[in-house]
């Protein structure tokens, strides 16, 4: 399954084994976001940069395009109810968090997932993630970058903890903690405690490069080495036959092992924004009237589809949210 964000390793020297260099004691922050940032005090809140991934915004003309063995619906009349979810939907999440660098700074997490659902009799859901696009808006103008070896590594997830209740139109969905693990095997991933030394036998190399728990490039001149956990729950509603909307809470750990520099090792006070977090899912299998995304109509969706396709979604559809580090202010 494709990516859509391009994963160029940054320029830097080949250092040895981490399991060579790394000390006893380590450091550990809350956040992914925090390891993007450099060393600022007090500063005012920056213009937001140019981001690394391939922007989602995408051109109205694109729509005026036609994708092989797809539908367009865009008479919600056309629409009909399905007795149940199953079938192939994508769901945008944007999750904010705010970072205190100086002043407060605000880090949107953009991720793109094509999900099949299996909804049984009484509701309950089995759910099958694929992240086919990630974007992690910078901050001071530095860039978080996810390699492809990382994505693939976690990728698919599968969750059987969801459930969908209710009758047309007033269904609501409840996902359930969704568990994003980096580098660190749980017993229970949603309770057990992170690691904070460096030779916890829970941490391994996920992502089969050499290095324990997982490796980020951070910017062109860093790496850092680490294990993360990310929980999301989603909860919304059924706002049409193919569409449901809500919000999202997410929290984030991490604990970083090592650092090809100092200051990717350091940790910044965080804290989640649930105010400016919500998703956005739509059926695209083209059951009771919704879009088909399935160019070669074999009955199942890749993420190669719905990449190539998704200029049916944005900005029609699903709206990317802008940065406001206002809306982190105390």
């Amino acid at each position: 399954m494709a990516f859509l964000a391009k994963f160029n390793q940054p320029s830097l020297p080949k250092s040895k084994s981490i399991k060579s260099r790394i000390k006893p004691q380590g450091a550990s922050c809350i956040g992914l976001l925090c390891l993007t940032l450099l060393t600022c005090v007090a500063c005012k809140a920056p213009n937001v940069p140019q981001g690394y991934f391939e922007p989602q915004m995408l051109h109205d003309e694109a729509n005026a395009g036609e994708s092989n063995g797809s539908t367009q619906s865009g008479d919600t009349a056309m629409l009909s109810y399905q007795e149940k979810l199953d079938g192939y939907w994508v769901h945008y999440s944007q999750i904010s968090t705010c970072v205190a660098i100086g002043s407060s700074l605000e880090q949107i997490n953009r991720s793109l997932y094509l999900i099949k659902v299996a909804q049984s009799e009484h509701g309950g859901l089995e759910e099958t993630w694929e992240a086919c696009q990630i974007d992690l808006t910078p901050v001071i103008s530095v860039q978080a970058r996810v390699p492809e070896a990382l994505r693939q590594s976690l990728y698919p997830l599968n969750t059987q903890q969801g459930l969908f209740v209710g009758t047309p139109p007033q269904q609501v969905y409840h996902s359930g903690a969704v568990a994003e693990i980096w580098g660190i095997r749980f017993e229970q991933p949603l309770l057990d405690p992170m690691p904070n030394m460096t030779d916890d036998e829970r941490i391994y190399d996920m992502d089969e490069d050499g290095e324990v728990g997982v490796t980020l490039y951070i910017g062109d001149t860093c790496l850092a080495y680490m294990t993360q956990r990310r929980l999301t729950h989603y909860h919304g509603q059924m706002i049409a036959p193919d569409e449901i909307t809500g919000e999202a809470l997410s929290v984030t750990e991490q604990y970083i092992m090592e650092a090809s520099a100092p200051i990717c090792k350091t940790a910044y006070q965080t804290r989640s924004n649930p105010n400016r977090s919500h998703f956005s899912r739509i059926r695209i299998d083209g059951k009771g009237g919704a879009i088909d995304l399935d160019q070669n109509q074999d009955g199942t969706i890749e993420c190669t589809e719905l990449l190539a396709q998704r200029e049916q979604l944005f900005p029609s559809r699903m709206q990317v949210m802008d940065v406001d580090h206002e809306a982190c202010s105390l």
